[in-house]
This record gives C-alpha cells, sequence and structure tokens, in this order.
C-alpha cells in the first residue's frame, strides 16, 4: 500500500501546546522540554517500506560507534523501518546496548520521546532519528525478536499495520497515543515471538514446503427444482458423472479461477459462490498434493452448453446422484458440499479411497 496515511495537527494539541508555553510567567520551562512537547505534535505518517532504509541504518550504526565507543556494546536496526513488509514511520530506529544509558544520552544530547521510558530522539548525519538505549540484555534482544518475529510471520504483521492505521484515523495524531497503541500489541505479541525464538533454528532447518496444484469445483443448484448441474465426463481414466471445475492458473485467486472455470465448461455466469470445504490428494511420498476448493452457488445467468470436449452437461435430480453413476471419488466429495457437519475430503498417499472429516 503506498499511499501515505497522515493526519495534521489537532486544535486540542494546538491548545494543549498554548497552554504548556503560557500557562504561566513565573516559571521557565527547560530547553528540552519544548523539543520533547514539539515531538510528542509531529503528525504520524505511515508509508511503504524504502530499500534506502537499511542502507541509512548502517550508515548511522557506524557514527554510533565512533561517537559511543566503547559505551557502545551492541546495535541493531529495528522498529518497522526495518520491516520490509509493513507500512512504517519513516524514522530510523536503531537499538542501542551500552554499558551506561546516562553517558550514552548525554553523549548524543538525546531527548526522550514522550511516551516511552527508552526511546531517545537525536540527529545523525542532520536527520532525526530515535535510539532505544538500554543496558538490559533481554530488552535489547526482546526489540530484535519481534522485529524477526514480524518479518517472518506475514499474518502477524499485517494486523500489526491494521492496528496503527487505525491508531492513526482514529485520531491518534500525536506521538504518545500512537507509541501507546503499538504498545499493547507489542506487550500481546512478545511471548509468541518469544516461544517462536526458542524452536527458531528448528524451524529453519526444516523445510515444510510442499509442491500443491491447486484445483476446483462447483456444485450449482437450479433454486427453482433442486437439481443441480453435473458434467458426464468422457475421460478414460475418470469417467462419470461429476461438477463443473478445473484448475486454478498462476497468480489467480480461487474465487476467479472457479468463476472462470464454470463458464468455460458451462457457459454460466456464477456469483456469491460459498467456500463449503477442501478436497486434497497426497500426490507422493514426498508429500505433494493436489488441494481442491468446493464451492456451492444458486446464483447463474447465461445460456448453458449442451457440453464439451470433457462430457456432456444437464441438469440432474440430486437424489439420483449413486456412487455408480459419480466418477470415482465424487460420492466423498458431494458429502462434503450436502453434509454441514463435514469440511474435507482426504486421499492420504498410502490410501485407496477419499475420507470425509
Amino acid at each position: 500500500m503506498s499511499t501515505a496515511v497522515q493526519l495534521k495537527y489537532y486544535r486540542s494539541n494546538f491548545l494543549k501546546g498554548m497552554s504548556f508555553l503560557f500557562k504561566t510567567t513565573q516559571k521557565v520551562y527547560p530547553f528540552n522540554d519544548l523539543f520533547e512537547w514539539r515531538d510528542s505534535m509531529q503528525p504520524i505518517q505511515l508509508t511503504a517500506y524504502q530499500s534506502d532504509w537499511q542502507k541509512q541504518a548502517t550508515e548511522y550504526q557506524t557514527l554510533l560507534r565512533q561517537q559511543l565507543q566503547a559505551n557502545l556494546l551492541k546495535s541493531s536496526h529495528v522498529g518497522s523501518t526495518a520491516m520490509p513488509q509493513l507500512l512504517a514511520r519513516p524514522t530510523i530506529d536503531l537499538a542501542l546496548l551500552v554499558k551506561d544509558q546516562a553517558a550514552a544520552v548525554a553523549t548524543l544530547h538525546a531527548r526522550p520521546v514522550a511516551g516511552t521510558t527508552h526511546t531517545y530522539a537525536t540527529q545523525l548525519a542532520a536527520n532525526d532519528i530515535h535510539v532505544i538505549i538500554t543496558t538490559d540484555k533481554q530488552h535489547y534482544q526482546q526489540l530484535l525478536t519481534f522485529r524477526d518475529y514480524l518479518n517472518a510471520h506475514r499474518t502477524d504483521g499485517r494486523k500489526y499495520t491494521a492496528i496503527r492505521e487505525k491508531g492513526v484515523r482514529n485520531g491518534q495524531a500525536d506521538l504518545a497515543a500512537y507509541l501507546q497503541t503499538k504498545a499493547a500489541f507489542m506487550a500481546s505479541i512478545n511471548d509468541k515471538a518469544q516461544d517462536w525464538l526458542a524452536t527458531k533454528d528448528q524451524h529453519e532447518h526444516h523445510d515444510r514446503t510442499v509442491r500443491a496444484e491447486l484445483v476446483n469445483m462447483c456444485l450449482i443448484t437450479n433454486p427453482a427444482t433442486g437439481d443441480v448441474l453435473v458434467e458426464n465426463k468422457i475421460d478414460a481414466q475418470w469417467s462419470g458423472l461429476t461438477f463443473p471445475g478445473g484448475h486454478v492458473d498462476r497468480g489467480e485467486s480461487q474465487v476467479t479461477a472457479m468463476k472462470r472455470e464454470v463458464l468455460e465448461e458451462t457457459g454460466l455466469h456464477v456469483d456469491q459462490l460459498k467456500l463449503v470445504g477442501t478436497v486434497t490428494w497426497v500426490e507422493n511420498a514426498d508429500g505433494d498434493v493436489s488441494l481442491g476448493t468446493l464451492y456451492t452457488t444458486s446464483h447463474y445467468h447465461g445460456d448453458l452448453l449442451a457440453g464439451s470436449y470433457e462430457g456432456a452437461i444437464s441438469w440432474q435430480p440430486l437424489s439420483q446422484l449413486t456412487p455408480d453413476k459419480l466418477a470415482p471419488g465424487v460420492d466423498q466429495i458431494l458429502k462434503v458440499f450436502t453434509d454441514a457437519h463435514a469440511s474435507e475430503a482426504f486421499w492420504g498417499f498410502d490410501d485407496d479411497q477419499l475420507r470425509v472429516y
């Protein structure tokens, strides 16, 4: 998603700022407090990942080693700018493991970021960055684990992006509120990330990928008669009555493929497809599979073809689709189509028939 998500200053924040500056003429506020207030008022912006961020982070780490010298034990690029699959707030975050936190803060002339306990704003090479400065090795590792976990688990990564987008859209335009929104998600994911880290080597050395041929099938019902549409397959290796279906092309969605196959084989345009289950054939000892998605619908329009090169097309009463008339295995697939308690037909490599679950 390349569209930037940005909110400008809100009137409430403006009034809060004015109150901060003019509440009293008797007290002189430290200069750093003004910077902290300014940072907290910056509009939040989420943008698509930029490949230059990694290069910039590496350059900043070199500068930090020069400035902090022996006080710096480790550094790493963290945060959303280190996560290529996610939208990011375009400020580089670097985690720093140091011997002396106060000395590091002073050396970098760093300012605390509102709403955080270890994050500071500073400048390197005339650019604003954030540094998370800690003396706790466990805290430092947790930052790296969170980054690596989200990079390895796209579903949770998408959730993380959605939560941040929602926070911005709901009016959390100031940095403190934005960070609080992120913190709740990070706390919820930390245990999962730690468990993943503990077994990470095992995961990396165990290849769980298999080759899969994606197929589909659709049970089309005439809403007026209750009859279903069947094809009388004339394939020498797989003959008998079956239902419209075929293969999913590369880059094609399952639903798009199902609609295309029905149109090609029957001449009908189908809508409102309902996914009711799957059928899986394990093809070999390596575990390669043919994975089929099963759909039903009673919504269609168009001119029905008499047949295709695959066989004749006709409407048949469901009650007459006995196993002896159906192509091999289709009787088990029909159970998934018609039984609300069934969701999968499965043929293991050593099986001699489909089993229904």
